[in-house]
Formats: structure tokens, C-alpha cells, sequence
């Protein structure tokens, strides 16, 4: 068994903004003897261990460092799992990080896991938030205490799209202008690692893999870029007037044309949402537009896109031309719980939330569609 105490006080101390003096106040002994622990010159009292401990909300086999590789290898066990939305719901996520956290409080890996979790829960539910406080000390203990910029740039990420919808909720006390100051922080895209991977002059495996990502990638953010651009006019799509609906058409038969051409295999990898909406999207333009029969085509293409997902196997094998050889992770790569489906989404979209006409939709061609999905 390896005890490494030394590095451990040392990191401890460091992310509590402590130093050796003040450390040494607290517990009663000089700071020489704190210099003395992280030199690895010598330890505390066997009797001084719990009181150490539980200072640092962790413990004593933590404390010492004993069966770190252990620890570690569970560590990464619960990040895969939460990676790979290996559970079922947001409620399973948040009380699996919550044992997590729990376990291992001092490392800001699972730490910053927690805090997607909690973000999570307070977005999937219509009550007013209710982990803001948690979620707003995790995020500060993560800025002031981590030194892992990849994690920093995480959490942050993570609370620009919690701040979003809290700016539309009565005395959340979050303002567009939070929102913004937030954003501004962010690396600027030639920053990314997408980027640096295939400008650099790495092994052709590297430029390989940094290729892909960043196709997937941009094609992700382009068509999300599309969709606001395409809507810029009101956050409803129902309320675009005739010539903004048939811009929308026109940008998003582009959108879908694109797809098409480069994943031409049909696995749209991590896209799969973006082109199902933007079927869907089509369907509900073209119906208010006057055209039912491209409204019904692409509506179908919709519906039998969701029924392909969730049917398909979780990783599947990619043979478009820039992809093939790889595989594609369905719950890694497209982010779905165990329990999502697409399908659900869809028909509540064609019955509920997009605008088509209660006579289009007792069609039996309409009927059809919905079929489909069940």
C-alpha cells in the first residue's frame, strides 16, 4: 500500500487557499511541521489524522492516499457511467453523482460531474430552481480551487446554459447581461482542441480523429446556428410570417442537403437530433405554406428517422467516406438517457407544439406517420 500524505496535505491545503501558517494555526502545531508533512520529511499524530480528515471533508484512507489506484479506478468508473448515460432519467444521474461526490469530495473530476447533474435536474423540471445555491457553490469552488483549466472551461460551459432559461423566470435574479459576461470568458474557436488537432503537424492517426471531431462538430453548430438564425425573428416558430417561413425552408433543405451528402451512410452520428428536427421543422413549414404533400413526405422522413434511432443497436459502425471505420455511441455521442426516445419527442411535436391544422392531422396519411412511431 502507498501512502502519499505529503502530496495529498499539500493539494488539500492549496484548494482551500490555506497557507502552511494558517494550516498549522488550525490544528495546533507549528508551521514547520507543516513544511515537514508535504516535504515528506514526516506525519502527524496518528490521533491528529481524523481531525485532519474531517477538516478536509475526506477520508482517512483518502487522506493517506491509501489504495489510490483503487480509488481511481472506481473514480473513472463513475465518470464512464455518467459519460455514457449508463441510468435511467435525470432523477438516476443527479442521485448517482450525489453518492459520487459523496465518496470522493475532493476531486473536482467528479465534482464538476455533480454540478451537471444538478444542472440537469433544475432544466428537466417546469418548478423554479431549486439547486441554484448548490450549483452556484460547486461552480466557485471549481473556479477558485481547480487547476485543471479543461474542468474550469466544463463548468462554466455548464452554467451559461443554466443561466439561459433562468433569465426568463420571475426574481431568478440572472440577467442577459450575466449571461454575456459569462460567454465572453470562453476560449474563442481557434482556441479549441478541434481546431489545434488538425493544425499541427501530429501523427496522421491524431490529424485523423481531429478531422472528424471537427467536421461532426461544425456541422452540429452550424445547423444550431441556422436554426437561430432562421427564427431570429420570434422564439415561436409560429409566428414567423410567410416569407420568414419560406426563408426557413430554404435554409433548412440546405441543412438537410448537407447531412445527407456528408454522412451519406445515413448514420448522422452526433446530428441525429438536428436532422430529425429539421425534418420535422420542413413538415411544418411546407403545411403552412400550402404544400401537404412535402409536408407529409418530410414528416414521414421524420418519423422513420426517430423510429431508426431508438431501434438502432447502441454503437453502431460509420461507412460515410470521412467517417469510415468509426463507430458511433448513441448515448455517448448523441447524449440520450436509457429512457429517451425520440419518438415520444416527435409525436408529442406533430400533435402539440408544431402548428399544424386539426384537419391535417386526422388524415389518415397524418395517421400513418404517427404509426410509425409507436
Amino acid at each position: 500500500m502507498k501512502i502519499c500524505f505529503d502530496e495529498n496535505i499539500k493539494r488539500l491545503r492549496k484548494q482551500r487557499d490555506l497557507t502552511q501558517e494558517a494550516l498549522a494555526e488550525v490544528f495546533g502545531v507549528s508551521f514547520q511541521a507543516v513544511s515537514k508533512w508535504e516535504r515528506g520529511e514526516s506525519c502527524p499524530d496518528v490521533a491528529l489524522l481524523p481531525e485532519i480528515a474531517d477538516f478536509f471533508s475526506v477520508s482517512v484512507d483518502e487522506l493517506l492516499g491509501a489504495d489510490k489506484a483503487k480509488a481511481e479506478e472506481e473514480i473513472l468508473a463513475y465518470i464512464d457511467k455518467f459519460d455514457n448515460g449508463k441510468f435511467k432519467g435525470t432523477e438516476g444521474a443527479l442521485g448517482f453523482m450525489t453518492e459520487a461526490n459523496k465518496k470522493y469530495p475532493s476531486d473536482f473530476r467528479i465534482l464538476v460531474r455533480y454540478m451537471h447533474a444538478l444542472v440537469n435536474d433544475d432544466l428537466a423540471s417546469d418548478d423554479s430552481p431549486k439547486n441554484k445555491a448548490e450549483i452556484l457553490t460547486v461552480y466557485y469552488r471549481i473556479q477558485n480551487y481547480c487547476t485543471n483549466d479543461r474542468i474550469r472551461i466544463y463548468a462554466k460551459n455548464l452554467l451559461i446554459h443554466y443561466y439561459r432559461p433562468l433569465i426568463d423566470v420571475a426574481n431568478s435574479g440572472i440577467t442577459p447581461q450575466n449571461l454575456y459576461d459569462l460567454i465572453e470568458t470562453m476560449p474563442a474557436i481557434q482556441d479549441c482542441k478541434e481546431i489545434l488537432m488538425i493544425s499541427m503537424p501530429l501523427k496522421i492517426e491524431q490529424i485523423e480523429k481531429g478531422c472528424r471531431n471537427l467536421f461532426d462538430s461544425l456541422l452540429f453548430y452550424f445547423d444550431n446556428a441556422l436554426s437561430h438564425f432562421v427564427h431570429r425573428y420570434s422564439p415561436t416558430p409560429a409566428a414567423l410570417t410567410t416569407a420568414q417561413m419560406k426563408e426557413a425552408v430554404e435554409g433548412f433543405e440546405l441543412m438537410k442537403t448537407i447531412f445527407e451528402l456528408v454522412y451519406s451512410d445515413g448514420n448522422y452520428a452526433v446530428n441525429w437530433r438536428n436532422m430529425i428536427y429539421t425534418c420535422g421543422y420542413l413538415g411544418q413549414y411546407y403545411h403552412r405554406l400550402g404544400d401537404d404533400e412535402k409536408a407529409l413526405r418530410y414528416l414521414e422522413k421524420c418519423a422513420g428517422l426517430a423510429k431508426r434511432f431508438d431501434t438502432m443497436p447502441n454503437i453502431t459502425e460509420r461507412k460515410a467516406l470521412l467517417f469510415n471505420g468509426t463507430t458511433m455511441n448513441k448515448q455517448k455521442d448523441v447524449a440520450v438517457l436509457l429512457d429517451t426516445s425520440l419518438c415520444k419527442q416527435m409525436t408529442q411535436h406533430m400533435l402539440v407544439n408544431y402548428p399544424l391544422s386539426d384537419a391535417f392531422k386526422a388524415t389518415p396519411a397524418f395517421q400513418a406517420i404517427l404509426a410509425i412511431m409507436q
